[in-house]
C-alpha cells in the first residue's frame, strides 16, 4: 500500500510531467508539495518566465488536474485550485492584464437592467 505522501508525490509528478520551462516546473512541484506558498511560487515563476509562460504552465496543470486526476488526488487538486486562484488575483492586480485575460472567473452575472422605456411607460399609465 502506498502512503499518502507517496500518492501525493505521484500525483504531483503526473500533473507536472513535461511542463516547460524546467525552472517553472520545479517551482510548481515545490508549491504543490507544500514546500512554498502559492503566492511565493507565483512570484518566483513570474521572475523565471513572465506572465504568459506562467499562465500557460498553470493552465496546463489545472487542465491535467481536471482531466487526469484520480479520486486519491483531491488534496493536490485543491492545491492546484488555490494556485490558480492566487495567480488570478495577483495578475489582475498588475498592469499586465492582457496576459491574464483568458482566465475565466465563476463570478455571478448581474441581472440585465430593465430598458428605460419600460419605466417611462409605467409612469404614463399611472398619470393617464
Amino acid at each position: 500500500m502506498t502512503s499518502r505522501t507517496g500518492m501525493e508525490a505521484e500525483a504531483i509528478s503526473r500533473l507536472t510531467d513535461g511542463v516547460q520551462p524546467a525552472a517553472i516546473r520545479a517551482i510548481l512541484v515545490q508549491c504543490l508539495s507544500g514546500e512554498v506558498a502559492p503566492s511565493t511560487a507565483i512570484s518566483r515563476m513570474l521572475s523565471a518566465g513572465g506572465a504568459s509562460t506562467v499562465r500557460a504552465a498553470i493552465d496546463d496543470v489545472t487542465h491535467r488536474a481536471a482531466t487526469m486526476s484520480r479520486a486519491s488526488d483531491r488534496l493536490v487538486q485543491d492545491k492546484v485550485d488555490e494556485l490558480t486562484q492566487v495567480f488570478v488575483e495577483q495578475v489582475e492586480g498588475t498592469s499586465d492584464v492582457d496576459d491574464a485575460a483568458p482566465i475565466q472567473h465563476d463570478a455571478p452575472r448581474a441581472r440585465p437592467a430593465r430598458p428605460p422605456e419600460s419605466e417611462h411607460h409605467d409612469e404614463r399609465r399611472a398619470s393617464g
